[in-house]
């Protein structure tokens, strides 16, 4: 049986685990969520409250690192990390890992305070999704579902604000491990997709994007097809970001 995966449009994990099922040449049907339902649907679809999950044979599997884990058991080549004896087995894992626990957060807490201001910039990420609700009743719930997903997330101006800042050093790190051959190869690994799903979305950002441009992290989102959806620039406050650099 085909894999079913379950996914939020525009989610970065989920993205990550799509372009892995991709490369391991695995067909697979995908059921697209409504923002928020994951936590009613996915313990009972797939055994957890968050996304991607993932049905396969009637086993249930919940996040981004573990489908991938099993994608590699199902189908080793390619694979998405280093042999066990390769000296970059373990700093792959580290980058996913933090990739996964530290760095994923940071679009998500960002995106939903701009979705606060902008509900209907919401819609955008929906692309192709086939949602099990027209657009035009999605339409009018979008600034509740903002305030609901904002909540979830614990996204306030505060906590955006502090992500922004942060923002240069982690992409300072993810550069580095680039510079040194962790990521950034001509086949993606893991940490490559955990790291780039995330990178491509904070580009999505109108307000964000100039912080990343230009900068080594940048390459990590050619393994990934052109993003859907955008907050435009000047959604999010002005004094949130450095002052531009004088010519």
């Amino acid at each position: 049986m085909k894999p079913k995966l379950y996914v939020l449009p525009g989610s970065h994990p989920c993205a990550a685990v799509e372009v892995a099922l991709g490369l391991k040449g695995i067909e697979f049907d995908r059921a697209d969520l409504l923002p928020m339902t994951q936590m009613l649907i996915g313990p009972l679809r797939y055994g957890g409250p968050t996304v991607p999950g993932m049905r396969l044979d009637g086993e249930k599997l919940v996040g981004s690192r573990t489908i991938m884990r099993r994608l590699d058991e199902l189908k080793p080549d390619p694979p998405l990390l280093p042999p066990p004896g390769d000296s970059r087995y373990a700093r792959v894992l580290e980058a996913e890992r933090w990739g996964d626990e530290v760095l994923q957060s940071v679009p998500r807490t960002i995106i939903d305070v701009a979705f606060l201001r902008r509900p209907l910039a919401m819609e955008s990420y929906a692309g192709d999704a086939k949602l099990p609700m027209p657009q035009a009743l999605r339409r009018p719930a979008m600034p509740v579902t903002a305030k609901l997903m904002a909540f979830k997330n614990k996204a306030r101006d505060e906590s955006a604000r502090a992500d922004i800042a942060a923002l240069p050093g982690q992409l300072d790190r993810v550069d580095s491990w680039i510079e040194e051959g962790v990521i950034g190869g001509e086949q993606p690994n893991a940490a490559d997709l955990q790291i780039g799903s995330t990178i491509r979305l904070l580009m999505s950002i109108g307000d964000v994007c100039p912080l990343i441009e230009g900068r080594p992290a940048t390459q990590l989102t050619r393994y990934f097809p052109p993003m859907v959806g955008s907050v435009d620039a000047g959604v999010l406050p002005a004094e949130w970001f450095p002052a531009p650099a004088a010519a």
